[in-house]
């Protein structure tokens, strides 16, 4: 009855929608945003100075530390010649709490089995739980997951070098 294109398409204007109203709606936001959290931070430095010397000390080297995690950061982030020759590892994760108040779990335990002795038996059974039994068969297979250097790249140093050698030994073949 009607031409229509295909394929049909549903294009909708909305009246009241303006872009440039919306963007400058969003830059507000961010900077009151931003107002608030310096406000804040003001208040927070000025009731610590008010109250005692060791807090701020906390939070300034707090704020040391991660302006100096930030640096590590941004060091490792950088790449160099070097970087091409470097042998890849899996990362791995050592999460260590800097601030939360108590010991680590781990000295907490000893120092607590060492005087109570209670829970010798739970690490008895821990450890009865992951022991390898005695006469494990090992099934070599071509691919091994638990190898450390699987599924890892081939160094781009490596590449050339190789490509290198190919060149030379094709050069001495073609040149004789």
């Amino acid at each position: 009855m009607f031409e229509v294109a295909k394929p049909r398409r549903f294009h909708y204007e909305p009246r009241f929608y303006d872009p440039e109203k919306e963007k400058w709606e969003a830059l507000k936001k961010k900077y009151a945003i931003e107002k608030e959290r310096e406000e804040a931070l003001k208040e927070a430095v000025k009731a610590d100075s008010d109250t005692e010397g060791s807090e701020s000390d906390l939070a300034y080297f707090e704020q040391r530390l991660r302006s100096i995690d930030r640096e590590k950061r941004r060091q490792s982030s950088r790449l160099t010649w070097k970087d091409l020759f470097r042998k890849r590892e899996m990362p791995t994760f050592n999460y260590q709490p800097r601030f939360s108040g108590t010991a680590p779990a781990s000295t907490a335990g000893d120092s607590g089995s060492a005087t109570d002795g209670s829970s010798q038996p739970d690490d008895t059974t821990l450890t009865e739980k992951y022991r390898q039994p005695i006469h494990k068969i090992k099934i070599r297979r071509r691919f091994d997951i638990s190898d450390t250097n699987y599924m890892k790249p081939i160094s781009g140093g490596k590449i050339i070098l190789y490509c290198f050698i190919v060149f030379l030994l094709l050069s001495l073949i073609i040149g004789l």
